[in-house]
């Protein structure tokens, strides 16, 4: 099952709020545990080491008063130990009404101790009333017995609820630092877990979002190529099916336009020939004698003849280099001879522009594997640009030398320059860049795209430098 954007995002948001409220669940289980110990110790502990110290006092002032009653016969100090009975049964209940279970059992046995001792007490008592006469040692001996007996246990109830207390503490502290460690596991572990979920969720989305991008890439430079598998999420799945369909349509339709160029050029290339040879004919004075207005005629026939077939033929060029047809015959040559013979076929246009064209070459230049016709092309595009784009007077200049293990050539003009958008895009077919104004000119944007697919094919690199108003620099290597 594959899940849709949605349906991730809503996934990875539930484990999150689960996550949160685990570690929120625990807290609240971890206070209530604190709040339980600290309201025992408060409320149970606490009261119970008062009560007992009440109840200790009250059982010492009890004995005293019984003991001077014994000896003074006086009712009132007889009196004074009920009152103290009393609030000492009052005290006891209230303490066993406090205390656990440890606590409970001697609190109990101090309450039966205590009732001996009462009995033994009201007994004495009425003894000494009626005037009889009986063992006072014995009662003495007896009372003392079981006052030391309540008072012990009385000891015993205070420090096992000391005890007590310290253990609650101790479990108080302990607990504080269990919960200090898990909350650190659990926090870090939650981290974890929503790092880890964002980074899945986010590069689910992100990976096929950056192929549907590199795809979009290549098509804009003029790479068709469909095969974009992409099944998830569904929603870009159905955006790279698409992607893939208008690859398929454009593909067609590049395929299409590589085979009208290459018909029509084949069916021009006819009859510009004959219109050129024709020409050629008249002007030669084959058909009759032309007067001077005619010849002038003719010579602008023939000129744009030869432009159109140079035309013609560049489109056939690109047509065979779009469809991997364009065949090449390398052979292990210097550059020189070219790039002479590139110069002296473009002397005649730079004089009648008065341009001046230097040349620089490191002699000897280093022999590369090339097609000698192919990169005399390149050198000839590169050459007409530049005296094309120099004003009257400027200037063009034309370096080759060794350059790091290769051999590179450089065309500079003294022309307006490429704006810095356009120097990767001048090699585009088709493309022209942005001159205007009284530095605009006319062609059909076909030679740097030719130029580029030669070197390419060369293994070699083609760039342009260049500044407005400065002048440009077309620079291609090639390995040797």
């Amino acid at each position: 099952m594959r899940l849709s954007l949605f349906s991730r995002l809503a996934l990875g948001y539930l484990v999150i709020f689960l996550l949160v409220t685990a570690v929120s669940a625990y807290a609240i289980f971890q206070l209530h545990r604190f709040d339980e110990l600290t309201e025992s110790v408060l409320k149970v502990d606490t009261r119970i080491l008062e009560y007992e110290k009440i109840l200790a006092d009250s059982l010492l002032s009890q004995s005293r008063y019984e003991q001077k009653f014994t000896i003074t016969k006086d009712e009132a100090l007889y009196k004074q130990f009920l009152t103290l009975k009393q609030d000492f049964y009052v005290q006891l209940a209230t303490a066993l009404a406090l205390g656990d279970s440890s606590a409970g059992t001697l609190l109990s046995k101090i309450h039966r101790d205590y009732q001996s001792y009462e009995e033994l007490v009201a007994r004495e008592a009425e003894l000494l009333r009626k005037k009889k006469i009986y063992v006072q040692s014995q009662f003495k001996e007896e009372k003392n017995r079981i006052v030391d007996q309540m008072l012990a246990s009385l000891e015993k109830l205070r420090a096992d609820q000391q005890q007590a207390t310290y253990t609650k503490v101790r479990e108080l502290a302990e607990a504080a630092e269990q919960a200090r460690e898990i909350s650190v596991v659990i926090t870090v572990g939650c981290l974890i877990v929503i790092v880890v979920m964002s980074l899945i969720v986010t590069r689910s989305i992100t990976r096929p979002i950056g192929l549907l991008k590199s795809k979009t890439r290549e098509i804009a430079q003029g790479h068709f190529e469909g095969g974009l598998q992409i099944t998830s999420p569904p929603e870009i799945g159905e955006l790279a099916a698409a992607f893939n369909l208008m690859c398929d349509k454009l593909r067609e339709l590049e395929r299409m336009k590589a085979d009208f160029f290459s018909s029509m050029s084949h069916e021009l290339r006819t009859p510009l020939t004959s219109i050129k040879e024709g020409t050629g004919l008249l002007l030669d004075g084959v058909g009759g004698e032309t007067t001077d207005k005619q010849r002038k005629l003719l010579a602008i026939l023939a000129e744009e003849s030869n432009r159109l077939i140079g035309v013609v033929n560049s489109l056939l060029d690109l047509s065979k280099m779009d469809a991997g047809m364009m065949t090449y015959e390398f052979e292990w040559v210097s550059l020189d001879p070219l790039i002479r013979r590139a110069i002296a076929e473009i002397t005649p246009l730079v004089e009648a522009k008065q341009i001046s064209l230097e040349s620089s070459v490191d002699l000897p230049l280093p022999a590369a594997r090339i097609d000698p016709e192919r990169i005399l092309q390149v050198l000839r595009n590169l050459l007409g640009n530049a005296v094309k784009f120099t004003p009257k007077g400027g200037r063009v200049r034309v370096v080759a030398k060794p350059a790091n293990g290769k051999l590179e050539v450089s065309v500079t003009d003294s022309g307006p320059g490429v704006p810095a958008e356009s120097l990767t895009t001048i090699f585009e077919k088709f493309s022209q860049g942005s001159h205007k104004g009284a530095h605009a000119r006319h062609g059909t944007g076909l030679g740097l795209a030719i130029a580029k697919t030669i070197i390419k094919s060369h293994g070699g690199e083609i760039w342009a430098e260049s500044q407005l108003g400065r002048g440009s620099t077309f620079v291609f290597v090639l390995p040797c």
